[in-house]
């Protein structure tokens, strides 16, 4: 049996009982990502679903359509109606005066003090000498009055039943007090009835008051109600009208009431309150709103008030299939960009980092929708427009396009937006993503923001002239989806070391930080390893040029190579490059211990990139750039020197570990690294020979199978290996030869 049939017939035997393991652990993570995205289904769904059906209309808008009641029947509460009532209801009730009657009171004893005096005068004397002389310069007195008065009163019974008969007439006039002429506010003359309450009183105990009662001007007429009441009480009647005539004037010189301004508000507040909301009352049919009539601040309750009760109307059954048709397209969604992902994006399908990252970032993108979209400012654009940016950088433009339109089309859906709202969010977006191809500058998120919020602003004036918006509206609206999208530019560049350390990417600004040649690990390397050093540069050189050809990351490649082989550091006088004097530490070592240091540099290159916590693009470049590679000049020295009885050498253990390149990346820098090396063997670099060096190397890598993971094709291939004989024949370009100085030549 030949070598290579017992090298198969072993490798199958070895693989078989790994078969089940592996095929159980692939299982188990296909399960474990079709949990998360179905779970992700559910939370999208929820989210776009809300409460109910959304709200379509906003304020300015103008309706294409007659907006007319949808439900059976629904009532509104009318506040400037029911403004109007209750303020009518405070109106009618009078303003509170405080009563203090103790100058009545005191007008009523000295009248009753003159009836004493007039009564016990001797029949004879005249006016002023029955009078004191405190009486008489109170009471003007005549002599009709004086003789009234002592008739009336000439016995004592009489006198006590005229005192009597005083103080009930006093009674209406002490209990509705007397009104001075400058106690109302102005706003308050008016006819309504008074409200007046003693001052040993309650507001609460107010009694209403006619003004014809308190008013001085009526208070005094004979043909006044006081006046009426007063001479009731007196027979004969020309008694009742003298001792009136007496108080009429002192009664309105002695003003009793005072406004009560606190009182008067909590009762017309009392009187508001007590009036209820006015209910209008809608039915189905009715016009709410005209078509070609913008939503005013009036309207826009009236149609949220309809939508809701409409929403609450609705059948569990009609709810039920809108929950389930929102799921189907959800998931319909989450579909196509699966078969998309499956299609063109394999290294996203097999790996359930990015696959829980970018389920996340869609359920929190709606979330934001979802709170920022019940306000009229357009600001669910930001975490939609965030969103689409952050999976441009995190993984490619064109992949963030087909997950921007899902994103946009569940925002619209979420909220009710018609096809316009879309537009704009999509196109704004699209502008951004596809602007986001290399991020290399800190003012790049910036310039992309700038580039969405100019999107935003013309297709937001193209679709509103399209519908025939009111400009108002549409310079608006323009304007805030505008300063949105520019928000979204600067919000990105605050986001970026979150974004890089969460789906374990690097920007270009993050590259070219880590090219700074005073990064302690180069640093490190060029201190310990300087002919590695500037291997590893001569790499970056060539193989940047090379990767730019087929539209790789050049600059990853570059800055990987500059880290490639920073595990020779730790044993940098076995590698040929940081040799000197002709040493060569592997003469006394077996082909095997050699091999072993040789391959090692990979692994604690690895080792020291996590150590100094370098991102997982430039760790994987590291372990890749060798993928299996064989070290041939040690496998080759150890068949010879094994006998013919000797097993033969298996050429598994001159192999590196692996992994093969699983990007272009990887590739490139693999060959860029074998023929860097591999040129500093010839003696003469002349063209024909990096060029045929340059072939050979390519065509052992690819025989070897090396690329079969890495998505390389032939075409890519054959660029990659013309841009790196182009780049070493331009490093090994011949020189002119400078004629030696003639001190030159007397010193020879």
């Amino acid at each position: 049996m030949s070598l290579g049939r017992r090298r198969s017939k072993s490798f199958r035997a070895q693989l078989r009982p790994t078969l089940p393991i592996a095929r159980s652990a692939h299982s188990e993570h296909c399960k474990l990502r079709l949990a998360i995205v179905a779970a992700s289904v559910l939370v999208t769904a929820a989210l776009v679903h809300g409460t109910g059906p959304p709200f379509p209309f906003r304020l300015g808008q103008v309706p294409t359509r007659d907006v007319r009641v949808n439900v059976e029947q629904f009532q509104r509460a009318n506040p400037i109606k029911t403004s109007t009532l209750r303020q009518a209801k405070a109106d009618e009730l009078g303003p509170y005066l405080v009563n203090d009657p103790t100058p009545l009171r005191d007008l009523a004893k000295g009248l009753e003090d003159l009836i004493d005096a007039v009564a016990k005068a001797p029949p004879n004397l005249a006016v002023e000498e029955a009078l004191t002389e405190g009486l008489a310069a109170q009471w003007k007195l005549d002599q009709v009055g004086h003789d009234t008065i002592r008739t009336a009163a000439d016995t004592p019974e009489r006198r006590a039943e005229l005192h009597r008969k005083v103080a009930l007439a006093f009674v209406p006039v002490v209990r509705d007090g007397v009104l001075g002429p400058n106690t109302l506010p102005k706003m308050e003359e008016t006819g309504r009835p008074l409200n007046v309450y003693e001052v040993d009183q309650s507001a609460d105990e107010a009694h209403l008051v006619e003004r014809d009662r308190v008013l001085p001007e009526r208070l005094t007429k004979p043909e006044g109600p006081v006046a009426r009441e007063f001479l009731a009480e007196f027979s004969p009647p020309e008694l009742g009208r003298t001792l009136f005539s007496l108080v009429a004037e002192r009664l309105a010189g002695a003003p009793t009431l005072r406004y009560d301004d606190v009182a008067t508000d909590k009762a017309r507040q009392r009187a508001r309150a007590s009036v209820p909301e006015f209910m209008e009352e809608y039915r189905r049919g009715d016009l709410l709103v005209k078509q070609g009539t913008p939503i005013t601040e009036d309207l826009l309750p009236l149609l949220r008030l309809e939508h809701q009760t409409a929403a609450q109307q609705r059948p569990l059954a009609d709810r039920l299939r809108r929950a389930g048709g929102i799921v189907v397209l959800v998931a319909a969604l989450f579909a196509l960009v699966g078969y998309y992902t499956h299609r063109h994006e394999v290294p996203i399908a097999r790996d359930l980092g990015p696959i829980a990252g970018l389920c996340a970032l869609v359920v929190l993108a709606m979330t934001g929708v979802r709170l920022l979209g019940s306000q009229p400012w357009d600001a669910e654009l930001i975490p939609v427009a965030l969103a689409g940016m952050i999976v441009a950088i995190a993984f490619n433009p064109h992949f963030s396009l087909i997950v921007t339109f899902g994103l946009c089309l569940l925002s619209s859906l979420s909220l009710g937006m018609g096809i316009s709202h879309f537009i704009v969010m999509i196109g704004g977006t699209s502008a951004g993503v596809l602007w986001l191809e290399q991020v290399r500058t800190r003012t790049k998120p910036i310039q992309v923001g700038a580039i969405a919020a100019l999107a935003y602003f013309l297709l937001t004036w193209a679709t509103g002239l399209w519908q025939d918006q009111p400009m108002r509206l549409v310079a608006t609206d323009s304007a805030w989806r505008a300063g949105w999208g520019l928000m979204t530019g600067f919000l990105l560049g605050g986001c970026l070391p979150f974004i890089e350390s969460r789906f374990g990417i690097v920007t270009g600004i993050s590259l070219l930080e880590l090219g700074d040649v005073t990064h302690p690990l180069l640093q490190e390397l060029i201190r310990r390893a300087p002919g590695t050093y500037n291997h590893s540069v001569a790499v970056g050189t060539i193989a940047e040029a090379a990767a730019e050809r087929i539209g790789a990351n050049g600059l990853l490649v570059r800055i990987g190579a500059y880290y490639h082989d920073i595990g020779k550091m730790l044993k940098p006088h076995y590698f040929v490059e940081n040799q000197c004097n002709g040493e060569d530490r592997h003469a006394n070592l077996a082909p095997a211990m050699s091999t072993l240091i040789i391959i090692g540099h990979v692994k604690d290159g690895a080792e020291l990139a996590r150590q100094h916590h370098l991102p997982e693009p430039i760790l994987n470049l590291i372990e890749q750039h060798h993928g299996t590679t064989l070290v041939e000049y040690f496998y080759r020295e150890a068949t010879r020197r094994c006998g013919d009885d000797d097993a033969p050498v298996p050429e598994s253990s001159f192999r590196y570990p692996g992994p093969k390149p699983r990007s272009r990346e990887a590739a490139v820098l693999m060959l860029a690294d074998a023929v860097e090396s591999a040129s500093r063997t010839l003696s003469e670099p002349t063209p024909a020979r990096i060029e045929g060096l340059v072939r050979s190397i390519v065509v052992k890598r690819v025989d070897d199978g090396q690329f079969d993971e890495c998505g390389l094709t032939l075409r890519e291939i054959a660029e990659v290996r013309e841009g790196l004989i182009k780049s070493l024949i331009g490093i090994y370009h011949g020189r002119v030869k400078y004629p030696e100085t003639r001190t030159e030549q007397r010193t020879a």
